[in-house]
């Protein structure tokens, strides 16, 4: 699987709404502005996650978007999932295109392989949450202070 600007802008979005988490909403054009990107992209990226329920919607002044739940209670997974339209797999034969099966279903000596990276790394970014990438950003952040301090 690999993880798309698309899923990698959304991430990103997320963490800075788990950031403002119960205080404030955030615009697209802030989000855009902090990390340069495109911001009709990314408003296309936040619809999305607002239809998935990921996020709210508040319009108008001060409006902006702001998660639906709790940082801790939003897993990496549950983001890249929506983003990229319900499929991790890392190859087209665990998730084939309907009515289009692998031809080697039945005969391959690397199913077994792709099957357990696949669910080891399901598990792994469902273990994740926003408040995970919280904490590291904020534990980078404290290392870079304490380097640049000595």
């Amino acid at each position: 699987m690999r993880v798309t600007k698309k899923s990698g802008y959304g991430l990103v979005a997320m963490t800075e709404l788990a950031q403002k988490y119960d205080s404030s909403f955030l615009s697209t054009k802030k989000i855009a502005g902090k990390y340069d990107l495109p911001q009709p992209f990314l408003e296309k990226i936040m619809r999305e996650l607002k239809d998935a329920g990921l996020v709210e919607v508040k319009r108008g002044r001060g409006g902006g978007y702001e998660l639906s739940k709790q940082p801790e209670d939003i897993s990496i997974e549950s983001v890249i999932s929506v983003l990229e339209d319900g499929s991790l797999a890392p190859v087209d034969c665990l998730s084939p295109e309907e009515g289009v099966p692998c031809p080697l279903r039945n005969n391959c000596p690397t199913l077994k392989l792709w099957e357990v990276i696949y669910d080891r790394f399901l598990i792994v970014l469902g273990s994740f949450t926003l408040a995970d990438l919280l904490d590291y950003f904020d534990e980078e952040k404290a290392a870079k202070e304490f380097e640049d301090s000595t």
